[in-house]
């Protein structure tokens, strides 16, 4: 979770790029204090697994979506990546996610 602070903070404010985290946290007093004391500038929902399932049709966690700017999912981590949540690794989502929307 800190290199995903890492990525947010080197693309926050630029247009096209947002990050909200999605918690499975079924505690929100627990959710809260975890957020603040990592100090996550990023939005921070939280759904249960039951939502999750639904709404994202996630059902393991760590799972994390790279969405176009047509809200299309193109790319979808499920678990912890060999290559862990390097800000280099999340960077190469953003950037190819810009070059198509390019062309």
């Amino acid at each position: 979770m800190p290199l995903i602070q890492k990525a947010y903070e080197k693309y926050q404010g630029m247009p096209g790029v947002k990050f909200i985290l999605v918690s499975l946290d079924d505690d929100p007093a627990r959710l809260e204090k975890y957020v603040a004391e990592r100090k996550f500038a990023m939005p921070v929902l939280r759904y249960n697994s039951g939502q999750a399932a639904k709404l994202f049709n996630v059902h393991d966690t760590p799972t994390t979506f790279y969405v176009d700017k047509s809200g299309t999912i193109q790319y979808q981590v499920t678990g912890i990546e060999p290559h862990g949540d390097a800000v280099d690794r999340v960077s190469w989502y953003i950037e190819t996610l810009k070059d198509t929307e390019r062309k």
